[in-house]
């Protein structure tokens, strides 16, 4: 079960982001941040809230770190590509002699 950690209102991301609530709905719209549905309690009744994962959050967070971009650029840091694939793991399926 998710824990409310885990669920961030559209102001707490913005917050958290350094960010307004416009720039909040344009993450939206491209797809960075995503949008989760609540319903307190399970109940019917109760009203139906939107919150934004957190772990979206966290890697915009880690994406805009300074360090973590000059990590990248050093190559300490490697991103996957469109198959999933890095040098390391490429290298790991060349046969040795």
């Amino acid at each position: 079960m998710t824990g409310k950690k885990d669920l961030l209102s559209t102001d707490d991301a913005a917050e958290e982001l350094g960010v307004d609530a416009a720039e909040v709905d344009e993450l939206l719209e491209s797809g960075e941040l995503r949008r989760v549905w609540h319903r307190a309690g399970n109940d019917s009744s109760a009203p139906l809230e939107s919150y934004l994962l957190g772990a979206d959050v966290d890697r915009l967070q880690q994406q805009n770190d300074p360090r973590y971009m000059a990590k990248i650029v050093a190559g300490e840091i490697v991103e996957p590509d469109e198959d999933g694939d890095t040098p390391q793991t490429l290298a790991a399926k060349v046969q040795r002699l």
